[in-house]
């Protein structure tokens, strides 16, 4: 449902109260949301330099391989709140929580990671298909293995072998549905 002009101008207006609140001045509100309009980060808004996000992404993976998941969950989602165009940071968070059991709310940040990579790495579908398995949903996990089969390319050795995986996985499930009919 589209929004009227008078909605329009009250979201504006609780947004530029919030904004004067943090201190910023009409004209940079308007300068911030002008940049994102045309597709600017947050990081980019804030001058957060790339060499800060790849320390916050090497920080955060570390947590992650330390095991320590719910800290790393926090830093990813702070870097996808940042620039939620690098599917890095969706993939790190999607692991944390499909690491913390909450494999739902994996399934959906693992699509993200994979519009945010322009749907070119099959690896964000094949985890996602692995999560719906933990859910105990085959048939979700059979759509979004056979997705993944669409995206990548076989010359890249890691997409080939998340296809082969998937490739196994799916002979797996057809294997198991035809053994309950």
């Amino acid at each position: 449902m589209p929004q009227t002009v008078e909605q329009e101008q009250e979201i504006r207006a609780a947004m530029l109260d919030m904004a004067k609140a943090a201190g910023l001045s009409e004209q940079e509100f308007d300068d911030m949301r002008a940049a994102l309009e045309q597709g600017a980060t947050l990081a980019d808004v804030f001058g957060i330099s790339r060499e800060a996000m790849e320390s916050g992404y090497a920080y955060a993976y570390n947590l992650y391989k330390a095991g320590n998941y719910k800290d790393a969950e926090n830093m990813f989602r702070g870097l996808c709140m940042y620039d939620g165009n690098d599917p890095r940071f969706w993939m790190g968070l999607a692991g944390c929580l499909q690491a913390r059991e909450e494999y739902q709310l994996a399934v959906d940040t693992y699509g993200m990671a994979g519009l945010a990579g322009g749907l070119k790495d099959p690896a964000p579908f094949y985890y996602g298909g692995l999560c719906y398995l933990k859910l105990g949903d085959g048939e979700n996990a059979a759509v979004a293995f056979q997705a993944a089969l669409t995206y990548g390319d076989d010359a890249n050795p890691a997409h080939r072998q998340c296809h082969e995986r998937i490739r196994a996985l799916l002979e797996t499930l057809a294997q198991t549905r035809e053994k309950k009919a």
